[in-house]
């Protein structure tokens, strides 16, 4: 006798609690956010050693070189995110659509079709290609 994941059920409930793919908006976000990561890692020692090299000061340079390295993070990245997905909202309540969920509105872009029922509410949000 089979209990818990060996049973058949049991190994079918875990391929559904799997990891949660990453859509192509999650990707590009994760792009960019590393693209400025790598970007700050390089600016800021340049700017500390051209900085120290010039006023002699290295202390100052380095203090100087931790200003711009806090300044060039991605502090703004989410906003960024979260006004695009608002226009993309604003959008798509012109169309009459009204969308709970503003992260979802990435994936109406990626749809072909969109099943609903009667009344226009969505019963299941899959993707069918």
């Amino acid at each position: 006798m089979q209990t818990g994941s060996n049973t058949y059920l049991g190994a079918f409930a875990q391929t559904l609690v799997g990891q949660k793919t990453l859509s192509s908006f999650d990707k590009g976000v994760n792009g960019i956010s590393f693209l400025l990561l790598r970007f700050m890692l390089v600016i800021a020692p340049l700017v500390f050693f051209i900085n120290g090299f010039i006023k002699g000061n290295w202390t100052e340079a380095f203090f100087f070189a931790l200003s711009v390295a806090v300044g060039l993070t991605p502090e703004m990245l989410p906003m960024i995110v979260t006004a695009n997905l608002g226009r993309g909202a604003i959008a798509m309540s012109d169309k009459k659509v009204i969308v709970k969920n503003i992260d979802s509105i990435q994936n109406f872009g990626a749809m072909d079709i969109l099943c609903t029922d009667k009344t226009g509410t969505l019963t299941q949000d899959k993707i069918i290609l």
